[in-house]
């Protein structure tokens, strides 16, 4: 994994989602949105866009954050990019975001990355 590339590209990548809009272009009713994350299996460049939707979508609800990552086994440079642009996006909106936990895997990429501070990880709860 090579260094992080335009982290600032990230932020504005997760600020750029808008609200949902139906066929006629009309704003999309609000649905309860929980922010409970569990992430588990892979966070890659191919889930970034489904998870980029997902977390605009928490970050315009303003509700607080809890990751859970226990369970992920893979992650590539832009998953953890992601991450961190959410990270750094809910500190910007005062959102409160904890980690219950933490996996290996992402420990791991964000170390290569040198983002492993930057994401808040001590204060895991496991």
């Amino acid at each position: 994994m090579g260094d992080v590339k335009n982290q600032s590209d990230s932020l504005d990548w997760i600020k750029s989602g808008g609200e949902a809009a139906d066929d006629n272009g009309a704003a999309a009713e609000s649905v309860a949105v929980s922010g409970d994350v569990v992430l588990s299996g892979r966070l890659g460049i191919a889930e970034a866009e489904a998870m980029h939707q997902q977390f605009t979508q928490i970050l315009d609800a303003q509700v607080d954050i809890t990751l859970t990552t226990e369970d992920l086994s893979r992650v590539d440079a832009a998953g953890v990019q992601l991450l961190y642009a959410l990270v750094k996006e809910a500190k910007a909106r005062s959102i409160a975001l904890c980690w219950a936990s933490v996996s290996d895997g992402l420990l791991e990429a964000a170390t290569a990355l040198g983002l492993h501070d930057q994401m808040g990880f001590a204060e895991a709860k496991a």
